[in-house]
């Protein structure tokens, strides 16, 4: 009777321990990656943003003004970021104030003129021997000097010109322009510190419009290419769930080469975004019953986003 008890209590154990284990293992299938999802007609993919930039500055510099927070809608060629450009902006008032005047242009056209006078007077009096001529030979030089004077201070008037523009490219040097029209996805610095010429500052997203990246089987590829490609695919974002809505991507490139492992190929879809939906999310891409065939079989290797 013992020994009946202690078996009974033995298998309820066990019994105990097999239902804990499936318990644990439940999430393990539930929430697996979304590779495992992929079926005969959908494959798992991710987004990117259509445009990423990832700024620095040209130049080594303290950091004088960040102009923008993480999350920040900007412009194309918006000041977002900057380094100390107070000496820099000095010069340029400096340079600016001599390109601007024309003062000892003018003073040496004026000396050119006067020597031109008197050049004419004394050519009279040598005609009239009235005076020696090493006084007219002296005159004549005078003028040639006057001209060689006022060509030179035009050459440094436009010298300051260029002054004024070379002072400016340094100052634009110092400034951090946003490139794209985006969002701030990442800051990487702060006010103060030394500028990384390196390393990215600010980096910019623009996610109107998200590519799609997904890998299919080089069979699948080959009849989307019969189709001229432009055959649009639903895709529907992973989070979404049961209540998935699906949207139509059109194929914006496919790699030249196929993954030898599995053969699959490397495809980027372009899908809009008007949501502004971060990107970087998974997503299914579903392939038209004439399109999918019998290509899906086998196992899907993970997506890259190199191209």
């Amino acid at each position: 009777m013992t020994w009946m008890n202690r078996s009974a209590r033995q298998m309820l154990r066990t019994k105990a321990l097999l239902a804990s284990v499936a318990i644990v293992a439940l999430p393990v299938f539930a929430f697996g990656s979304v590779d495992s999802q992929s079926t005969s007609n959908q494959f798992a993919g991710h987004t990117a943003p259509i445009e990423k930039r990832e700024q620095n500055f040209d130049v080594p510099g303290v950091i004088d003004k960040i102009l923008v927070k993480e999350g920040e809608t900007v412009k194309a060629g918006q000041l977002i970021a900057q380094q100390d450009t107070s000496a820099d902006e000095a010069r340029l008032k400096s340079v600016e104030l001599v390109a601007a005047s024309e003062l000892e242009v003018k003073a040496e056209e004026a000396q050119l003129a006067k020597d031109q006078v008197d050049l004419v007077r004394k050519g009279e009096l040598i005609k009239q021997q009235a005076i020696a001529p090493s006084e007219y030979e002296e005159a004549k030089l005078a003028v040639t000097i006057d001209q060689l004077k006022a060509d030179h201070a035009k050459e440094d008037h436009q010298k300051a010109q260029f002054d004024v523009a070379e002072q400016k490219a340094k100052i634009h040097q110092k400034q951090l322009f946003a490139r794209v029209d985006g969002v701030v996805s990442q800051i990487s610095t702060h006010e103060g510190e030394l500028a990384d010429t390196q390393h990215p500052a600010i980096t910019i997203v623009k996610n109107d419009v998200v590519y799609v990246e997904v890998d299919l089987p080089a069979d699948v590829v080959n009849r989307l290419k019969s189709t001229g490609q432009a055959t649009p695919l639903p895709v529907r974002y992973v989070d979404e769930g049961d209540k998935a809505v699906w949207h139509d991507a059109t194929i914006y490139f496919i790699k030249p080469e196929a993954d030898a492992a599995s053969n699959f190929v490397h495809v980027q879809l372009k899908m809009p975004n008007p949501d502004l939906r971060s990107a970087g999310l998974q997503v299914m891409v579903k392939l038209p019953d004439n399109i999918a065939g019998s290509g899906a079989s086998g196992s899907v290797p993970s997506v890259s986003s190199t191209r």
